[in-house]
């Protein structure tokens, strides 16, 4: 098996000229485009830079905008036999705890970013100590042409590639640590589940920081030498159309997302729109990184069936950054397949079918399978004994694709990675446990809860202990300690909420919505999540276990069954709210109606604030993008709308900056004499 740098080198030599990764800022100016010739002689100077810096293995941290450059940067981290650290740009004038946690957890040796960004995120005010006496370079520096030639060998398979974090900021984050061999283990499996080859062309805007994106539209086109076209998150959540378009113009055949990306579009994009979309040529749809709602591919289906859309080319699967990222999958060629549960017997650890129109069904949606040398098992998760078909037990997942564990990180990369199944002795599998819950039915798996804490938000997985201490620092009147963060299940998918105890001294005077509000900014400001539902209670009604841990899914059935005593609740309060006074001057009138095609709402008031409307991330860059377009404000930020997130606040600083804005005189008009 060769490596992908050796299958670079390859391709950059067979199809010098061709594309390998294109890059759309928007539609409408002239993409940025790198050949897998071009791609290996500006990732091959890079690396002899890093390698005139370095011995082999040493850390490099990724902190770019999304772009070519991120890709540049990684692939000469994997020639120069250095390890590449992905992680996301940090919002501007945001302390960001996290890459700081990160150096220290890797002993990151240098950054890596682009020469607009450098000044910025190398300074005390962005990061802390530990990452300050990181060595920051510019990928697009001159002092980079100059780097000497690249030593060689190579990497070899068994060489760690790169390390993908995948905690939060109140512990030391994990980094699951990939080699190349999973690379091209997960690949493979990648090719062979879903009949990817050489001719495929992927258009995507997934983050290169997430494993999604990173491996789906990075690595698994490189090693084929397949197209792929990028775009910008941001884009796709300020216009989904775009990724729609790019599809129709570049000929998209392998594209996917998370389902909330799919509901967007069909939320979002109208029906007279449809007439310019040529989606026949999409021939893998792959829908991963959160549940998969089999309402949503209906939709989607039926929405865009006049485009050429066919429902055959969805293909829900299901993965996680310890196994590479994908796991299983199901037939390329064939229709989804979902299945009517009965919601109790799950509960009971049991599949039960039952009739569409049944009020116990929940739907379920078949994430495939997998083949070759990975092997997917249900297993009791205290016995870890094997369970028959219709039995809930926990995923677990062996073969080449799974990480070797952990970095630094021997105990709990034991726990996870290298366990085997009690009642066979002779399997030579060691198996990832995954944490999360499944069921086999007629050789497919189906997803259906976790045993682990997390909460999927549009496609991240978020640890409640960060919420919880993000919730706790957000206002004086909780307690720290005392927060319970979880998920619950909406009509929507995963809904967030939190369970806040308050301090004695402030429950009687303190201002409910005050901290509310707090709690929903805090966690959006730092996550880009929203808290669908805050539950603020007195002190010692959270319950905890004997050695003080939050008991989150009993404090979840507490709330459920009405057991839990109640100080304030978000649906209450959004109640009194909605009572406020009516917008009423031009600007918040205008900026209302902009809320309401944001949020779906037939009106809002005055005082309403944007979070407690169920505003998110998505609906923060929709809000943002509309008003920077009706007022002439092309470089407003989401931040801005954070900080004021009441739409009278709003409108007060819209008011203000309009009239801020120097008075442009018009030219005096020419005689042009012929």
């Amino acid at each position: 098996m060769k490596t992908i740098v050796e299958r670079l080198r390859q391709h950059a030599q067979s199809q010098p000229d061709a594309v390998a990764f294109r890059f759309l800022s928007d539609m409408s100016t002239e993409p940025q485009v790198l050949s897998y010739a071009g791609l290996w002689d500006e990732a091959q100077r890079l690396a002899g830079f890093l390698q005139e810096r370095g011995p082999a293995g040493s850390r490099a941290l990724l902190l770019f905008p999304p772009g070519l450059d991120y890709v540049r940067a990684f692939f000469a981290c994997l020639m120069a036999r250095w390890v590449a650290v992905p992680l996301y740009l940090p919002r501007r004038g945001i302390k960001q705890e996290r890459i700081d946690k990160v150096a220290q957890s890797c002993d990151a040796r240098l950054a890596l970013t682009t020469r607009a960004e450098l000044d910025w995120l190398s300074s005390p005010e962005t990061i802390g100590p530990l990452a300050s006496r990181l060595q920051f370079h510019a990928v697009d520096q001159d002092l980079l042409a100059g780097a000497g030639p690249l030593a060689q060998p190579g990497p070899a398979l068994t060489d760690l590639a790169f390390l993908q974090y995948t905690s939060g900021s109140t512990g030391m984050p994990k980094g699951v640590m990939i080699s190349h061999a999973n690379i091209m283990g997960n690949v493979e499996h990648l090719s062979l589940m879903s009949t990817g080859n050489p001719a495929d062309r992927f258009v995507n805007w997934l983050p290169l920081f997430h494993d999604l994106g990173l491996v789906t539209t990075v690595l698994w086109p490189a090693a084929m030498g397949a197209e792929s076209t990028l775009m910008a998150p941001a884009a796709f959540v300020r216009d989904p159309e775009m990724w729609l378009r790019a599809i129709t113009e570049y000929r998209g055949t392998m594209c996917g997302a998370p389902n909330f990306a799919y509901q967007l579009c069909v939320d979002k994009i109208r029906p007279e729109r449809l007439a310019g979309l040529d989606l026949s040529s999409w021939r893998v749809a792959y829908n991963a990184a959160e549940p998969v709602r089999a309402s949503t591919l209906d939709q989607f289906a039926r929405h865009f069936a006049a485009c050429g859309f066919r429902s055959t080319a969805f293909y829900p699967s299901y993965g996680m950054a310890e196994a590479t990222v994908f796991i299983s999958g199901g037939d390329a060629a064939a229709e989804p397949i979902t299945q009517c549960a009965d919601r109790f017997a799950l509960a009971d650890r049991q599949l039960s079918l039952l009739p569409p129109d049944s009020p116990r069904a929940t739907q379920i949606v078949a994430c495939g399978a997998a083949l070759g040398p990975h092997d997917l098992r249900i297993v009791d998760p205290d016995s870890r004994k094997a369970l028959p078909e219709g039995q809930v037990g926990e995923i677990w997942f062996a073969g080449p694709s799974v990480a070797g564990g952990y970095w630094e990180m021997p105990e709990l990369s034991l726990a996870t990675f290298g366990q085997a199944i009690v009642d066979e002795p002779d399997n030579a599998h060691r198996y990832l446990r995954t944490g999360d819950l499944g069921v086999m039915h007629q050789g497919q798996v189906y997803i259906t809860g976790r045993i682990k804490d997390l909460v999927i938000v549009h496609g991240r997985n978020l640890y409640p202990q960060d919420i919880e201490l993000s919730a706790a620092r957000a206002h004086e009147a909780v307690r720290e300690g005392h927060v319970a963060a979880f998920a619950q299940a909406g009509e929507e998918g995963e809904q967030l909420v939190v369970v806040a105890e308050i301090e004695r001294a402030h429950f009687r005077s303190m201002d409910a919505q005050a901290v509310v509000d707090a709690i929903r900014s805090a966690v959006m400001e730092q996550y880009e999540a929203v808290v669908n539902r805050v539950v603020l209670v007195k002190p010692y009604k959270v319950p905890m276990t004997s050695s003080g841990k939050i008991q989150r899914r009993q404090t979840r059935a507490m709330l459920q069954d009405g057991t839990l005593e109640i100080l304030a609740d978000t649906g209450v309060l959004h109640e009194a709210a909605a009572g406020g006074r009516a917008p009423d001057s031009a600007t918040e009138r205008a900026l209302a109606a902009i809320w309401c095609a944001a949020l779906n709402r037939s009106h809002v008031s005055a005082q309403d604030h944007f979070l407690a409307l169920g505003g998110d991330s998505l609906s923060a860059a929709e809000v943002v993008a509309a008003i920077g377009r009706q007022y002439g404000l092309p470089d407003l930020q989401v931040a801005q709308l954070f900080e004021t997130p009441r739409l009278e606040d709003m409108a007060r600083w819209i008011d203000a900056r309009q009239q801020a804005r120097p008075t442009v005189q018009a030219a005096p008009k020419r005689t042009v004499t012929v």
